[in-house]
C-alpha cells in the first residue's frame, strides 16, 4: 500500500509541474499581450487575466513544493535504527 501512495504523491507532483510550467506560460502570454495592446480597450482585460494566471501558477508551485516534502520526508528518508 505504500507503494501506491507514494507513486500516487509522485504523479500527483509531475502533475502541479505540468500545471505551473502552463499557468507560467499563460501568465506570460496574457502580459506579452497587455504590453503589445497597452492603450487598447482590451488591456485592462489582459492584465487581470495575466495576475489570474500569476496566482494560479504560484499555487502550483506551492503544491509541487508540499507534495515534494511529503515524497522525500515520508518515503525517501532512510529509517533509523
Amino acid at each position: 500500500m505504500d507503494w501506491l501512495f507514494e507513486r500516487t504523491i509522485e504523479l500527483a507532483a509531475w502533475v502541479a509541474f505540468l500545471l505551473c510550467v502552463v499557468f507560467l506560460c499563460d501568465a506570460a502570454w496574457m502580459l506579452f499581450q497587455w504590453g503589445r495592446d497597452f492603450r487598447g480597450e482590451g488591456s485592462a482585460n489582459y492584465l487581470a487575466q495575466s495576475g489570474q494566471a500569476a496566482i494560479k501558477f504560484v499555487g502550483s508551485a506551492l503544491a509541487l513544493g508540499f507534495l515534494a516534502c511529503i515524497d522525500r520526508y515520508v518515503f525517501d528518508l532512510p529509517e533509523e535504527n
